[in-house]
C-alpha cells in the first residue's frame, strides 16, 4: 500500500534529480515509463510506434520501461525515491490526483500551451487529465466505463431501442427474461471490488448519492445511497441480474447473447469480436448506449476512463515544444495517424478532434463518445492510496447484492468504515 507519507518522501527525494546525473529537460535521452507496450494485444503496434519515433529523432536514445498494471504505481514511487527519469509516463486517470499531489510533476499547459491543447483535444477529453487548474496528463486514449446492449437479444425480447430512464429499462429486463428464461438480462458485476467500485458509483450518481462531497467528506449514507444499492439488490432478486458475475464472464455472456446489457470500457467490441468468434460480423450486435436515467432530461452518468502520458518535473527547466520528450507524447498522442492506428488495432478511442471526425460514420464510436461525455472521475481517487477503500466499497455493496444485509445496513457499514478509513489516511 502506498500512503501519503511514502508520497511526501518520494517528492522530497525527487527534489534532488538535478544532482543524480538525469537528463534535463532539453536532453537527447529519453526514458519512457509505462505498462501497455508489454501486454501482448498492444506491444506489435506499440513497438512500432517507438521504433518510427527512434527514426525519426536518431540523436535521442529512448529508452522504453515497463512494468505490470498493477505494479506501475508502486514502481513510478520507487523511481522517484531513487532518482530514476521519469520523462514521459504513462498514468491511468484515476492515478492522476495521487501523483500530482506531489508536487513534481510538468503542468502541460506550460509546454504545449492551453488554447493549443484545446484547439486539438476538447475540453471534455482534457479534463481527464486536469488537477487542480493545472493539466498534467495529455490524454492518449479517453472514454468510460459505460453500458452496452446487445441488438439481437434486445430485438428477441421485442424491446424496439435502448432504453433511456431507468422504468424503461426495467421493462427491457423483464421482457428478456420472459423470453429467455435462462438468461441474465443484465450481466451486472456482483464479484471482485475493483468492478464493483465502478458500477456501484455510476447508479449512486444516478440516483443523486455521492461517495464524498467535494470538501472529501463521506457522504455515501444517504437516502439516494440506500435507493441506489437496493435497486441493484432488487436486480439479483428478481433475476434480473446474478450472483458472482464478473467482467469477464459479462463480456463471455455478451458475446453469446446470453445477456442484454452490461458496463464496460470502449473496448466492449473488441471483446464481443473475439469472444463471439465471429470478429466484426458482430458489430451490428453491439450498441453503445448511455446509462438509464431517473427521469427524462437527467445527465446519463458514466465513469471516466482512459489513459493518461504525464511528465515528472527533473527540476531543470519545463520542456519545450522541440524536446524530446514533448515529441514522444505529441508523436504517442496527438498524431491522428497513430491516433487511428492504435484504435484499429486495439478499439482505443482516439482523442484528437481530427482523428474523431474521421470516425464520424462509426456509429459505436459516436453514441460512445456522445454518452461519456460528462463521464465523472472515480471518487475514490482522491486518495493516495484506494485499495483500501475500494474494498470497504466492495465488500458492502457486495453484502447487499447477496443478502448477507439490508441495503440500509450496507450503505449504514458503508459510510461509517470509509470515514474511519479516511481518517487512518489523512494521518499516514
Amino acid at each position: 500500500m502506498i500512503t501519503r507519507r511514502q508520497f511526501a518522501a518520494a517528492a522530497a527525494a525527487a527534489g534532488a534529480l538535478a544532482v543524480t546525473g538525469r537528463a534535463g529537460a532539453q536532453s537527447r535521452t529519453l526514458t519512457y515509463v509505462g505498462w501497455s507496450q508489454d501486454e501482448a494485444a498492444s506491444k506489435p503496434v506499440l513497438t512500432g510506434m517507438f521504433d518510427a519515433y527512434r527514426k525519426a529523432q536518431a540523436d535521442v536514445k529512448l529508452d522504453v520501461v515497463g512494468f505490470p498494471w498493477a505494479q506501475m504505481q508502486q514502481n513510478i514511487l520507487l523511481r522517484m525515491r531513487s532518482n530514476q527519469p521519469l520523462d514521459v509516463v504513462q498514468l491511468a486517470e484515476r492515478w492522476l490526483p495521487q501523483f500530482a499531489a506531489t508536487g513534481k510533476m510538468t503542468d502541460l499547459h506550460e509546454v504545449y500551451g492551453k488554447a493549443a491543447l484545446e484547439k486539438q483535444i476538447s475540453p471534455g477529453v482534457l479534463k481527464l487529465g486536469e488537477f487542480r487548474g493545472k493539466q498534467y496528463g495529455l490524454p492518449w486514449t479517453a472514454g468510460s466505463i459505460g453500458m452496452v446492449a446487445n441488438a439481437k437479444v434486445l430485438k428477441d425480447a421485442g424491446v424496439a431501442a435502448p432504453p433511456k430512464t431507468v422504468d424503461a429499462f426495467l421493462d427491457a429486463l423483464r421482457a428478456i427474461k420472459k423470453t429467455q428464461p435462462q438468461s441474465v438480462p443484465y450481466a451486472m458485476t456482483t464479484k471482485n471490488n475493483n468492478s464493483l467500485s465502478p458500477d456501484f458509483q455510476v447508479w449512486l450518481w444516478t440516483f443523486g448519492g455521492q461517495l464524498f462531497d467535494d470538501k472529501g467528506k463521506v457522504v455515501v449514507n444517504s437516502a439516494a445511497g440506500v435507493r441506489a444499492l437496493s435497486f441493484m439488490a432488487d436486480l439479483v432478486k428478481e433475476g434480473l441480474a446474478a450472483k458472482d458475475i464478473d467482467r469477464p464472464d459479462a463480456r463471455r455472456m455478451y458475446a453469446q447473447n446470453q445477456t442484454g446489457f452490461y458496463h464496460d470500457a470502449p473496448l466492449a467490441r473488441g471483446f464481443a469480436r473475439n469472444n463471439s468468434g465471429k470478429g466484426t460480423e458482430f458489430d451490428p450486435f453491439v450498441i453503445a448506449m448511455a446509462t438509464p436515467v431517473l427521469k427524462n432530461g437527467d445527465t446519463p452518468q458514466s465513469f471516466a476512463w482512459g489513459h493518461l502520458l504525464t511528465m515528472f518535473s527533473d527540476g531543470r527547466g519545463t520542456p519545450n515544444p522541440q524536446a524530446p520528450q514533448t515529441r514522444l507524447a505529441s508523436h504517442l498522442a496527438l498524431s491522428d495517424a497513430n491516433q487511428l492506428t492504435y484504435f484499429k488495432d486495439q478499439g482505443l478511442f482516439p482523442v484528437t478532434n481530427s482523428a474523431l471526425a474521421q470516425l464520424g460514420n462509426d456509429p459505436y464510436v459516436a453514441a460512445w463518445t456522445g454518452a461519456s461525455r460528462h463521464a465523472e472521475r472515480d471518487e475514490v481517487s482522491q486518495w493516495t492510496t484506494s485499495a483500501e477503500p475500494v474494498t470497504i466499497i466492495g465488500e458492502e455493496v457486495q453484502g447487499g447484492l447477496l443478502g448477507q444485509k439490508t441495503a440500509q445496513a450496507a450503505i449504514e457499514s458503508m459510510g461509517k468504515r470509509l470515514e474511519a478509513k479516511m481518517a487512518e489516511l489523512a494521518k499516514s
